[in-house]
């Protein structure tokens, strides 16, 4: 049974390889391209000095792949990279995927980190593909549910982006499975990583700390993996000024409303002149409907916290419902932040069911 893992693994990879050749294809196969660093950004100048070779956007916009390089260059932001960058202390809240690139880097060598941030990418959706499997086993399902991972556009984007999605998916999935199997020790540790790998999933180990006590269980102190970042928020605080949270505060606003916006602004678009813009607008449009109905039906359905997924699929879709418009109103946006809350969604919906009762024999005439 170890092979439908390895083939649903193998096939993330793939899709997720795939989506990098094409990107590479069209930039001369420079892995620095993925990083979509923009020349405007003073962290360019850092990169250019120590990797002459980096290739930069000079058109559209930068990605958040800039500053998961800038974290793999100075990991504890005692460097120059973080002086680079405006709001630091909220880039440097999440740097566990820069912290893995530096470390596979040898140590954030300037000329590997680009190829460094692919590699973890890779190796992330390949191992999360491979958990998936795992985990829809534990939970009666079937183990091909794994290529859940495979066909999930955010995470293919994230690997072909240089994000940290694939990453998170990789760290939660595998904490959810050492739990499922009663290894509560590892279970802490990798949620305690995941806390590191983007902030919302603090909530995580404190959902099901909370449904441990719901449902009046031996507890194991899942809660715990918490205090490990909790004291790295408290360095950031002291060393750059600031907590992560009070920055980048613009990306959550009143629930439902960014869905409300992005929805309305996504349906004017749709009427745009600008052919580019009216298909942005005419894509995001089904998207946001689809999705949003989604994730609010297996919110739903989680109520009734029936499996080990349902609390922190309901904890992360609660987080998600606060988005602003900006974070699902264009494609691209959509798929890579709602990433992680499609990838447990499924989970959350396969709660064994019992076969109904078969009604008793009749009873022989005469007997």
């Amino acid at each position: 049974m170890r092979l439908i893992p390895t083939a649903c693994a193998l096939a993330a990879a793939a899709a997720a390889g795939l989506a990098v050749l094409a990107s590479l294809a069209r930039q001369d196969w420079s892995l620095s391209a993925l990083v979509r660093m923009h020349s405007t950004l003073q962290l360019s100048k850092l990169a250019l000095a120590s990797d002459p070779g980096f290739r930069l956007r000079t058109g559209s916009g930068f990605y958040d792949g800039a500053y998961f390089y800038a974290i793999a260059r100075d990991p504890l932001a005692t460097g120059d990279a973080h002086r680079l960058l405006n709001q630091a202390p909220y880039y440097w809240g999440h740097p566990g995927y820069g912290w893995l690139t530096w470390l596979v880097s040898a140590g954030g060598r300037p000329s590997a980190v680009p190829a460094a941030l692919l590699a973890v990418g890779i190796l992330s959706i390949a191992l999360a593909g491979g958990t998936a499997s795992v985990l829809a086993r534990s939970l009666g399902w079937t183990p091909w549910a794994g290529l859940v991972v495979a066909v999930n556009p955010g995470l293919l984007f994230a690997v072909a982006n240089d994000t940290s999605e694939a990453l998170a998916a990789a760290v939660l999935l595998a904490g959810l499975v050492a739990y499922a199997r009663g290894r509560f020790a590892w279970a802490v540790v990798f949620f305690a990583y995941l806390c590191f790998v983007k902030e919302p999933l603090a909530l995580v180990p404190l959902a099901i700390g909370a449904w441990e006590l719901w449902r009046r269980q031996r507890p194991t102190f899942v809660a715990s993996a918490l205090v490990p970042a909790l004291g790295w928020w408290l360095y950031l605080r002291i060393h750059l000024g600031a907590f992560p949270f009070g920055q980048g505060s613009e990306r959550l606003t009143t629930p439902f409303a960014g869905w409300k916006h992005a929805l309305l602004d996504a349906a004017s678009q749709s009427w745009s002149g600008a052919v580019d813009t009216a298909q942005l607008g005419q894509a995001a449009v089904p998207l946001i409907a689809a999705v949003g109905l989604a994730i609010f039906v297996a919110s739903a359905f989680s109520l009734r916290l029936r499996n080990l997924i349902q609390p922190p699929f309901l904890a992360l879709a609660a987080v998600y419902a606060c988005i602003s418009a900006n974070g699902v109103q264009y494609p691209k946006d959509l798929i890579r932040e709602l990433a992680l809350v499609l990838t447990l969604l499924p989970f959350a919906l396969a709660v064994r069911t019992d076969p109904p009762a078969r009604p008793p024999s009749p009873r022989p005439r005469g007997s």
